[in-house]
């Protein structure tokens, strides 16, 4: 358990530390320049995806439909791809709030909020 002074300590020094100079700045930087690339490339195969579906509604029978998914096999390749690696992914982020001075499996505690940690699967424990 910190005390009060710990956390304050600790609180002053993270503060006094240049940003860009900080560790857990560069770690957030990257894994926003990760999120942005992410966005994209969903943007991309969503963008696409839609095309595809346009073009599927426009068959009149099946040997079109067929046609057409032969035609964008790259893109389902994609999409199937970028399927399995979004359900293999699934990693709870564990992040040390009382680093910062921030209880916060407390704070949710206190508001009588606490079915919401569990519910969006985010661990609240400090490590």
């Amino acid at each position: 358990m910190h005390t009060l002074s710990s956390v304050r300590d600790s609180v002053a020094k993270f503060q006094a530390e240049p940003l860009h100079d900080s560790r857990d700045y560069v770690v957030l930087q990257q894994a926003r320049r990760h999120a942005d690339r992410r966005l994209a490339e969903v943007r991309y195969v969503a963008k696409q995806m839609q095309q595809l579906y346009q073009q599927l509604d426009k068959t009149r029978n099946y040997q079109e439909f067929v046609d057409v998914l032969m035609n964008n096999r790259a893109l389902l390749r994609e999409v199937f791809t970028l399927e399995k690696n979004t359900a293999r992914r699934v990693a709870t982020p564990r992040v040390q709030w009382s680093k910062y001075g921030v209880d916060v499996e407390a704070y949710v505690i206190e508001r009588g909020r606490s079915a919401l940690g569990a519910a969006c699967g985010w661990g609240f424990e400090d490590e």
